[in-house]
């Protein structure tokens, strides 16, 4: 797994659902967060759009509801 990657998929989480970086790890989910919310949920994947240019269809964001899940989209979408 690149930790580059980790960190910075768990930063732009954190920012954008407004909760601690420590509390997020690898098997984070938005279910473990009220914070992480379907607005929150938006704009992580506006954020990783950009970062990443990448296109995320409205219908794959809902599938993207966990810190594994993004990266493992972000990792077979190359």
């Amino acid at each position: 797994m690149d930790k580059k990657k980790l960190n910075r998929v768990i930063k732009i989480i954190s920012k954008n659902a407004n909760i601690n970086e420590e509390l997020i790890s690898v098997n984070s989910c938005m279910n473990d967060f009220p914070k992480w919310d379907s607005l929150a949920q938006v704009r992580i994947m506006m954020e990783l759009e950009k970062e990443y240019k990448k296109k995320i269809n409205t219908s794959k964001m809902s599938d993207l509801i966990s810190v594994l899940k993004i990266l493992k989209f972000l990792d077979n979408n190359k």
